[in-house]
């Protein structure tokens, strides 16, 4: 999955996860300023993320997302030919 067809799947991915279809953002935007975004959608995407690229994220990683930008980059570095 090429970087393009990456960032297109997390932004319906994102937008399906806090009930907002017409969520805009970019890398820099911090997952606490989405408005009504709480630990349980966290855990939610976090959930629907591995599922969707078959992935399995470590407690680690998790604690290490903060923006959007971080999310990308944690898919990019673990989905397959997404570099």
């Amino acid at each position: 999955m090429n970087d393009e067809a990456l960032a297109a799947r997390l932004a319906e991915m994102l937008r399906e996860a806090f009930n907002r279809p017409n969520l805009q953002y970019d890398p820099t935007t911090m997952m606490r300023d989405i408005l009504g975004f709480d630990s349980v959608q966290f855990v939610q995407l976090i959930l629907a993320l591995e599922e969707a690229f078959s992935i399995a994220l470590h407690e680690d990683e998790v604690d290490s997302i903060y923006s959007m930008g971080d999310i990308f980059a944690l898919l990019r570095s673990k989905v397959p030919a997404a570099g």
